[in-house]
């Protein structure tokens, strides 16, 4: 600070004597005027300098944070279409090829996250050697795994990333594996519009656990979607095979609101992207469910509760298609979306698969959609639009990366107590 300071002094004085020498003005003044005038000059450049920083820094900031806002969003819209289509996969493994399996299929598709532990690694380590090779550079040695995370801009350390993984885990899997069970029991559409009330439950943990501002425009959103969802299962219970059908309705509003239970634990553990490796995180998480969930698996086989007898070529092949899409690729996306808007606006974005449900449905299984489906799924929507325009109002209030004047201290992105961020575990 002092030698910029001094810096900006020497210049000012070297200013001052060039004036003092050619303007004629200045040769009839005292010297004490002439330091005085050049002074106050000096001091205007420095004013009109510094502001002149700060604009150009707050409309970087504030480009960069519309940049994130829209990328996050964009993040979205591939999550639903490909959650849309793997909700009809997963429906044509339970009813056309007969696998009613979908603890199975939850184990398999989560687990399919441990690799992103090698890819992290190819990225970190195997790609920039292989690039300093081809350039006909010398390639550094071994690197230390803390020298590994502090390269990639990584904060939090391997125990801090695996403590987080291992508790984010086991939400993780009850919200899908209870979504997968609504899909045997329901239709697409149902089961995606009831899911979509996780957007009541994202919203209000959001408020108590992370602060997040209350609007009432995100409120009316959020009611809209409520009612949405309400319409759902009363038209349900009156169609064929109601009783299913509502059952189904019940189970995915449990997933719902798992869904929006992990959601505000992900941006309560992980404030920001530089805080935890996102490709760390999930393959943590992959190596958790693999290890730990092997042994519920097979005494689900061998107790009949659900066998693995019908398991096929065919099937175990659709089952790592899903997976790779709806779980690896999807669920990094809204991950990053998480991060990238907030946890209400990113479950709220699970909102926009409705409409591709109903298509869905209507594409591959005949079914037309009702006018209690259609008012539905455009309550929801409106509650979407509601809530993402409520969000981003306060955006700069909320977002801890986007916000100059925060002060609380679960948001603090600097390491404190061995912590990374907001990561108390």
């Amino acid at each position: 600070m002092s030698y910029g300071l001094d810096a900006s002094a020497e210049t000012h004085e070297r200013g001052a004597k060039r004036a003092f020498s050619t303007s004629p003005t200045l040769t009839t003044s005292s010297d004490g005027e002439s330091s005085e005038r050049d002074a106050l000059m000096g001091s205007d450049a420095l004013l009109v300098g510094a502001a002149s920083h700060s604009g150009t820094h707050k409309t970087s900031r504030h480009h960069r944070s519309s940049f994130d806002w829209m990328l996050g969003v964009t993040f979205l819209v591939v999550v639903a279409l490909i959650w849309t289509f793997a909700s009809v996969l997963v429906q044509y493994i339970f009813h056309n090829l007969s696998f009613q399996g979908p603890f199975f299929l939850t184990y398999v598709g989560i687990s399919l996250f441990s690799i992103n532990l090698p890819l992290w690694y190819a990225s970190q380590v195997l790609l920039p050697k292989a690039k300093a090779w081809l350039r006909g550079l010398p390639t550094n040695g071994k690197l230390s795994h803390s020298e590994l995370l502090r390269r990639s801009g990584v904060q939090a350390s391997y125990s801090q990333i695996f403590r987080i993984s291992a508790i984010i885990s086991p939400l993780w899997f009850i919200a899908n594996f209870t979504y997968n069970e609504s899909l045997n029991l329901t239709s697409v559409s149902s089961s995606t519009i009831v899911s979509s009330t996780s957007t009541v439950f994202t919203f209000l943990l959001s408020v108590v656990a992370l602060k997040e501002p209350f609007v009432w425009m995100k409120l009316a959103g959020v009611v809209l979607c409520m009612a949405g969802n309400i319409s759902t299962i009363f038209n349900d219970e009156g169609a064929d095979g109601g009783t299913d059908h509502v059952l189904g309705d019940l189970v995915a509003l449990f997933a719902a609101f798992m869904y929006g239970v992990y959601t505000t634990a992900i941006r309560r553990l992980i404030p920001d992207e530089e805080s935890v490796s996102i490709s760390l995180f999930f393959g943590f998480i992959g190596i958790i469910n693999m290890v730990c969930l092997l042994p519920i698996v097979l005494a689900f086989h061998y107790s009949s509760i659900e066998s693995l007898s019908g398991l096929s070529f065919e099937i175990l092949v659709l089952i790592g298609i899903k997976g790779l899409f709806d779980n690896v690729l999807s669920d990094y996306l809204w991950a990053r979306a998480v991060l990238l808007t907030s946890p209400t606006v990113a479950t709220v974005g699970l909102s926009l698969t409705v409409p591709l449900a109903i298509v869905a449905d209507f594409w591959f299984h005949g079914m037309l959609p009702t006018n209690v489906t259609l008012v539905a799924s455009a309550l929801v929507i409106s509650g979407f639009v509601l809530i993402n325009v409520g969000t981003k109002q306060n955006q700069h209030e909320y977002h801890p990366k986007r916000s100059t004047d925060r002060s609380d201290t679960a948001y603090d992105p600097r390491p404190r107590s061995n912590s990374a961020g907001g990561l108390g575990v």
